[in-house]
């Protein structure tokens, strides 16, 4: 008999979703999760099997896969090891939110990667009712789009654009792709297909078609590996744009609050600087920290506080060992030495 569905580790899932590192959303009608990566699975650099197909993965509570989107997938400077030797395809890298659409007893399914009613999502089945409410989505794939609009520009501007674009059709139960820019099927689709770079066999030529308010592309190997590069040009934008820097890391250091929501309005390029940023603020104060105690070590048992003050007085971080002395909050004034200057991620040519 052929196989009709397939199912995930759902033990698995759920260990790294108490973990922290995965969310798990129900659907608010039918009785479907979908599967998402955290901020904290991306700051530690968490990857595995799990954690890596959590990228909008919708399940049953049985585990049962409904809809199959893309893996997560790295820049390309991130990929270990050498790439692969094989042909591959180019698209472009399109800026918007990804959409996933499936079909499920009937219904249509709309989701973006962590949720099945964001403001994305929303808008997008309404897109779809408008412009495509006539198109059968087959039960047996799982349709991955890219939500353009104007209330949901990132960088670059696709003026009053207001459409879903094709980015890929997979089957949903062997992962398969289908060649949606294949001349004998491209007629077929009623939406706008992501462009793709035909005829462009090598890297190195791509990385030349460096455009003004293009994101980038992404490349998929024969094997299935996928990879995206950035434009150097985007990428300045949207750290412009952003406006992270050490300041409103340190901000949120010294106030004791997550840095989690921060990394919600990041790139991926983005989370070495802000995690090697928070570890030097972290290793500064408790180096700061130590040698204080230190300091007080040499006073504490002296009988006067005339004397205690006399040498307390040579110390670099006075005010913290007095505050330590007179058992008060003392981490407000380690912080107050680490204020940074307002550095940002990387160095901007302004020019």
């Amino acid at each position: 008999m052929a196989k009709t569905s397939i199912t995930i580790d759902l033990t698995a899932f759920q260990e790294r979703q108490a973990q922290g590192l995965i969310t798990a959303r129900p659907h608010p009608k039918h009785d479907l999760i979908i599967w998402n990566y955290t901020p904290k699975c991306q700051y530690e650099q968490a990857w595995d099997e799990v954690t890596m197909q959590a990228r909008g993965l919708i399940t049953e509570p049985d585990g049962n896969i409904i809809a199959r989107p893309f893996r997560k997938f790295m820049n390309m400077e991130q990929h270990q090891g050498p790439l692969p030797l094989e042909p591959f395809k180019a698209t472009e890298k399109m800026d918007g939110s990804l959409l996933i659409v499936c079909t499920y007893k009937g219904d249509r399914i709309v989701a973006t990667r962590g949720s099945f009613t964001s403001e994305q999502a929303i808008k997008a089945n309404e897109i779809i009712e408008k412009r495509y409410g006539n198109f059968e989505f087959s039960p047996a794939y799982t349709y991955l789009f890219e939500v353009i609009y104007p209330e949901n520009r990132i960088v670059v501007n696709y003026g009053a654009t207001e459409d879903i674009v094709l980015l890929a059709v997979i089957h949903t139960l062997s992962g398969e792709e289908k060649d949606i820019h294949h001349a004998q099927c491209v007629n077929s689709w009623p939406f706008p297909i992501v462009t793709y770079y035909d005829g462009i066999d090598d890297i190195a030529t791509l990385k030349q078609l460096e455009e003004d308010n293009k994101e980038g592309f992404v490349i998929r190997f024969e094997s299935g590996l996928r990879l995206k590069v950035k434009f150097s040009e985007y990428m300045r934008l949207h750290r412009l744009m952003t406006h992270i820097n050490a300041r409103i890391i340190w901000e949120l250091l010294k106030n004791n609050e997550s840095i989690e929501p921060l990394l919600d309005r990041v790139p991926d390029e983005f989370y070495a600087w802000v995690k090697q940023t928070s570890d030097n603020f972290h290793a500064q104060f408790r180096a700061i920290e130590q040698q204080c105690r230190e300091d007080l070590n040499q006073v504490r048992d002296l009988p006067t506080r005339k004397e205690q003050a006399a040498i307390i007085s040579t110390k670099q971080y006075r005010a913290v060992i007095f505050s330590m002395l007179d058992n008060k909050n003392y981490q407000d004034a380690i912080w107050k030495i680490l204020y940074p200057s307002a550095s940002r991620p990387f160095k901007v040519d302004e020019e």
